[in-house]
């Protein structure tokens, strides 16, 4: 069987790029012929996107260069490098991106000739997609950013709708994101399955004795106020010393910038920069608490890789968490889940609510500091085994059962 993968930005960058990159590596171990069609900023050669193919199977399509002048366009309004928001896009930008697309993708299907194609995020691309190769099967695998985008760049929504409803199969993180992505979307239920997410058991494991002596709090994601790390400073900066608060992750634009700046004047705070997943499986198993305070995820891999190095995590109380760690592991406090406060958009608090907030959050990390000054160990068997079923082999089982399936379709 023959797939073409496509994400419309750069692989391994962020959850749906590391989503990608694992799943290529699956359809690897199982002998499947893959290519990949993905978004790369034109100084950026196709080898260090993490992808074990060979060249004439990776397909880029380039920016900032004459065709596209502008950075790579991302999913989320700050990316972890140079990128340029879907909102931003004029009639111009819009035309000179699907005319990009359009000549790669073209390429792409007459040379490998796919027998499914499989794109991430119900947006622009896969839109285009649809409509260039109608006869060819396309499984579209969402991540919750498709959403936000909906509401951030309205101007793209009615033609992003009217062109993805035409997929022939969709696949959602968890089951609430499939509510959301009927409702949004008007697929019919059925077309939607459920695949999940996962995380590299080979690499995001406990190690015994590597925890640090000092309390230690591990931040992994974009720098951005919309994945509350403003916030989580603040809240850091009341804990009483001596307590550590790492910062895995990058952001371009001011908004990171401004976030650099704040973290620079906290004690205890360290800027990591962007980290690879070896790296960041290091960190985990020398930090003793993951704190995600977003506003929004889909389903966060980095929860389930923190859970694994036996990190205690703070989350906020986003639709899905519950159901993928159990109410035991909230129950017993090795999982703090901060109240999602009232946002304005679907990303920004609203500034009356941010003092609550902040209590909230602040609360949480005295919580887990009181947890690792007392070496409090947890146990939690419902976790582990959810923590058992969510590695990429399993993840990577549901979707090749849709791609057989459709692959039926085209016979």
């Amino acid at each position: 069987m023959r797939i073409l993968h496509c994400l419309s930005q750069l692989p391994g960058q962020t959850g749906s790029g590391i989503y990608l990159q694992a799943i290529v590596r699956e359809g690897q171990q199982v002998g499947l012929s893959q290519a990949v069609l993905c978004g790369l900023p034109t100084a950026m050669a196709t080898s260090p996107t993490g992808l074990d193919l060979p060249a004439e199977n990776i397909y880029p399509v380039y920016f900032d260069n004459a065709e596209l002048p502008f950075p790579v366009a991302g999913m989320s309004d700050v990316m972890p490098y140079p990128s340029t928001r879907f909102a931003e896009f004029d009639d111009e930008k819009l035309a000179r991106y699907e005319a990009a697309f359009t000549k790669v993708i073209v390429t792409a299907v007459r040379n490998f000739a796919p027998d499914i194609i499989h794109s991430h995020h119900l947006w622009l691309m896969t839109a285009l997609i649809k409509k260039l190769f109608p006869s060819i099967p396309l499984l579209a695998s969402a991540h919750g950013t498709e959403l936000r985008q909906l509401e951030l760049a309205p101007r793209l929504a009615p033609g992003v709708i009217k062109g993805v409803t035409a997929v022939d199969r969709v696949l959602a993180l968890n089951h609430e994101q499939k509510r959301k992505l009927v409702e949004a979307y008007g697929f019919a239920p059925e077309k939607v399955g459920i695949a999940g997410a996962g995380y590299r058991r080979d690499l995001f494991c406990r190690v015994f004795g590597a925890k640090e002596e000092l309390p230690t709090f591990i931040y992994a994601g974009k720098l951005s106020r919309a994945k509350g790390v403003p916030w989580l400073l603040q809240a850091f900066s009341k804990l009483p010393p001596p307590a550590a608060l790492w910062l895995a992750g990058g952001g371009g634009g001011s908004e990171s910038d401004k976030i650099r700046r704040q973290a620079t004047l906290i004690q205890g705070v360290k800027l990591l920069g962007p980290l690879s997943q070896n790296e960041l499986a290091e960190r985990f198993q020398r930090a003793h608490v993951l704190a995600l305070p977003s506003f929004y995820e889909g389903l966060p891999l980095v929860l389930l890789e923190a859970l694994a190095c036996d990190c205690r995590v703070i989350v906020t109380d986003l639709p899905g968490i519950r159901d993928l760690v159990g109410e035991e592991a909230i129950a017993t406090e090795l999982i703090s889940c901060v109240p999602l406060p009232p946002l304005k958009g679907p990303d920004q608090l609203d500034k009356e609510h941010e003092p609550l907030f902040l209590d909230n959050l602040t609360q949480a990390l005295q919580i887990q500091l009181k947890h690792i000054r007392q070496k409090q160990a947890f146990c939690c068997e419902q976790l582990q085994t959810t923590l058992e079923e969510t590695g990429w082999h399993q993840v990577f089982r549901r979707i090749r059962q849709h791609y057989s399936e459709l692959a039926g379709i085209q016979n």
